[in-house]
């Protein structure tokens, strides 16, 4: 069987993370680093044996053998790097967001069914295994109906993080910051483990910028389920604390309290008995290290592998295109709340690169 051959596109914070999870695959050829600094390529390449580095995508899109590549660049190129790799017959892995506007987003699963190519969105945590097990109690009844949740995220972002990118902590560039950027992943997780959600309110506060960032450093909202339960959910990029996330969901028969970092730890489930059951198994797993920064987690292994399997025989995957873009519509809607008048989606395109050869860094 002809091996994956796979391209990472932007060479930068997260890129370990994608090296790794393509190397662990049994039937998978890393070939191309592509950064529009060719020296971060060549570094990438060298230090993990990718046999080709380049400052241009188009030498990796002209590759005939190149079944798929990883986007791990700055949000607004998402959608241009993207698309580029669909039209020239590439599946795709990308960071999130999807993109940085809905149209944007929608047209980018709209011409991945049209080229009949895999798109997925990074969502790891979906993968990880407290989260997959949360899951499953939820559609299992184990929670019963759930009634409320209380989702936070605090992080710490120092001022040269911002100072020293063109494109973080813009409207332009980032697309906002605490929420699309760090506090993605708890959003994302959410939103799937309750089925869906919509907005009641939201604030965001520009209260202890960071570096001269124009963007919000907290955001906090009130979100709604499909059967009614109330989620609070809160992001701050201003905080002393490196990384810590928390997640509780409360149902009519049980409660549970997770978080996001790594390991993932399940710290609380009341319930029945076999809620307790289920939750005795999982705090059992131990998971290995990550590969790149720690609280990236581990699994964007597990999704590695679903989007191999899907490129493969065309499965649907837990993080497609459309997961992404249900996500990005929820946060943008979060975005008009919280701003109301306001910039919600980025009006300064120009103040980005956009050339098809101008491939920056991911930093999350």
């Amino acid at each position: 069987m002809k091996p994956l051959v796979h391209a990472v596109v932007g060479c930068g914070r997260v890129a370990p993370n994608h090296v790794d999870g393509f190397s662990v695959l049994p039937d998978a050829e890393l070939r191309w680093a592509c950064d529009r600094d060719l020296a971060r390529a060549e570094s990438l390449a060298r230090r993990y044996g990718l046999p080709r580095a380049t400052a241009d995508l188009r030498d990796v899109l002209a590759d005939p053998e190149v079944d798929s590549a990883s986007i791990a660049v700055d949000h607004a190129q998402h959608f241009e790097l993207a698309a580029a790799a669909l039209e020239a017959g590439k599946h795709v892995l990308v960071e999130k967001p999807l993109a940085l506007t809905v149209e944007e987003g929608t047209a980018l699963t709209a011409l991945a069914q049209r080229t009949g190519r895999v798109l997925s969105v990074v969502s790891q945590h979906r993968y990880d295994p407290v989260v997959t097990a949360v899951r499953d109690w939820i559609a299992g009844g184990l929670l019963g109906q759930l009634v409320s949740g209380t989702v936070s995220l605090q992080c710490g972002r120092d001022d040269a993080y911002y100072a020293d990118s063109y494109w973080r902590g813009t409207f332009a560039g980032e697309g906002g910051s605490a929420l699309v950027n760090q506090g993605y992943h708890a959003l994302d997780v959410t939103r799937w483990l309750v089925g869906g959600l919509t907005v009641a309110g939201a604030a965001a506060g520009h209260t202890a910028p960071r570096g001269g960032m124009e963007t919000e450093d907290t955001l906090a909202a009130l979100l709604r389920g499909p059967r009614g339960a109330l989620v609070t959910y809160h992001v701050t990029v201003a905080s002393s604390i490196t990384w810590r996330t928390r997640v509780e969901l409360v149902g009519t028969e049980g409660s549970v309290l997770f978080d996001l970092d790594h390991p993932g730890t399940l710290h609380l489930a009341e319930g029945g008995e076999a809620l307790r059951a289920a939750a005795r198994e999982i705090g059992a797993q131990v998971e290995p290290a990550p590969a790149g920064i720690g609280y990236y987690g581990i699994s964007h292994r597990r999704q590695i592998a679903d989007f191999a399997g899907a490129v493969r025989d065309g499965r649907r995957m837990t993080a497609d295109g459309e997961a992404g873009l249900d996500t990005l519509r929820l946060l943008r809607e979060m975005y008009g709340a919280a701003r109301p008048g306001g910039p919600t989606a980025p009006g300064e395109r120009t103040a980005v690169p956009a050339a098809a050869n101008a491939v920056p860094a991911l930093g999350g």
